[in-house]
C-alpha cells in the first residue's frame, strides 16, 4: 500500500510536468464568450471520465448578460506525438455576474493517458476551482484501482480496490500528507475487519504503526486492540488514538 502511495506522488510529479498537479489551472487561451450560442450534447473521447455538461450550479446563476449562456469547452493535447490526445482538460465558461464582474474560465476535470497506449488512466476532479476527487488506474487495464479525496487542496483519504473486484476494500485516511490510519474490509463482506492506526515521527517525519484493531464478530464495531510495541498474541491494550481527518 505505502509503495502504491509513492508511486501516486510519482504521478504527481510526471503528470505535472505537462498539466500542473495542484489544484488550480490558468484555463483556455483567449476562450469566446458564449453569447448566443447554446449549449449542445458532446461525444466524450472513448475511455473519458471527464464530463463534458455545465454543472447545474452554473446555470441557476444569475448573470448581467442575458444573451450569455454556460458553456463548458474541453483542450486536449498530443504529449508524445502520437496522432493520440494524451491530456484532456474540460473549462467552465461561465457568465459575467449580477455585478457585471468577468468571469474566468474554470476547470472542471482533468485527465491524461501516462503511459501512451490510447486510453486514459488518471482523472483529476475539481469544484469551484479546487480539486475534489482524483480516479487512478494503476496497472492501466481501464478499471480505478484507487479513489483520492481531497479537502481544501490537500488529500484526505483514498479508496483502494486490492484484489480489482471492483469494490474498494481498503480505506487510507491522511493527515498534512502522511497516513494516519489505514481500514482494511479483509474478508469482502463490505464491513471494515481490520484498523491501523499511525503516527508520525518527529526524528524522520515518517508515519510509524502503533496499534491494530480486529472486528473479530464481523459486526462492524472493534473487538480486540493491540499495541504494535506488545506481543502478537494477548498483546496490551493500545490508548486510545484521536480520530484521524474524515473520521471527526
Amino acid at each position: 500500500m505505502r509503495r502504491h502511495l509513492i508511486w501516486w506522488a510519482g504521478l504527481c510529479v510526471t503528470w505535472g510536468g505537462a498539466a500542473r498537479c495542484g489544484g488550480s489551472d490558468p484555463g483556455p487561451a483567449n476562450p469566446t464568450s458564449g453569447a448566443e450560442e447554446q449549449t449542445e450534447r458532446v461525444f466524450l473521447p472513448e475511455g473519458s471520465r471527464c464530463e463534458q455538461t455545465v454543472p447545474p450550479e452554473a446555470l441557476r446563476a444569475g448573470s448581467a448578460d442575458p444573451n450569455c449562456t454556460p458553456r463548458v469547452e474541453s483542450v486536449e493535447a498530443d504529449l508524445n506525438h502520437d496522432g493520440h490526445m494524451d491530456l484532456r482538460r474540460v473549462y467552465l465558461l461561465g457568465c459575467p455576474t449580477m455585478l457585471g464582474e468577468e468571469v474566468q474560465p474554470e476547470i472542471l476535470c482533468r485527465e491524461a493517458d501516462l503511459n501512451f497506449d490510447g486510453r486514459k488512466d488518471i482523472f483529476r476532479h475539481f469544484r469551484a476551482g479546487e480539486v475534489a476527487s482524483e480516479e487512478q488506474d494503476w496497472d492501466f487495464d481501464g478499471t480505478i484501482d484507487a479513489v483520492m479525496h481531497f479537502a481544501g487542496g490537500n488529500p484526505l483519504s483514498m479508496e483502494i480496490d486490492r484484489n480489482r473486484d471492483g469494490r474498494f476494500e481498503m480505506q487510507v485516511l491522511l493527515q498534512e500528507g502522511n497516513v494516519r490510519r489505514v481500514k482494511v474490509d479483509a474478508v469482502g463482506d463490505e464491513h471494515y475487519d481490520i484498523y491501523e492506526t499511525y503516527e508520525i515521527q518527529a526524528e524522520t517525519g515518517e508515519p510509524r504503526l502503533i496499534s491494530i484493531g480486529y472486528d473479530l464478530q464481523g459486526d462492524g464495531s472493534m473487538d480486540r486492540l493491540v499495541s504494535a510495541s506488545g506481543p502478537e498474541e494477548g498483546g496490551q491494550a493500545a490508548p486510545t488514538s484521536p480520530p484521524a481527518p474524515g473520521e471527526e
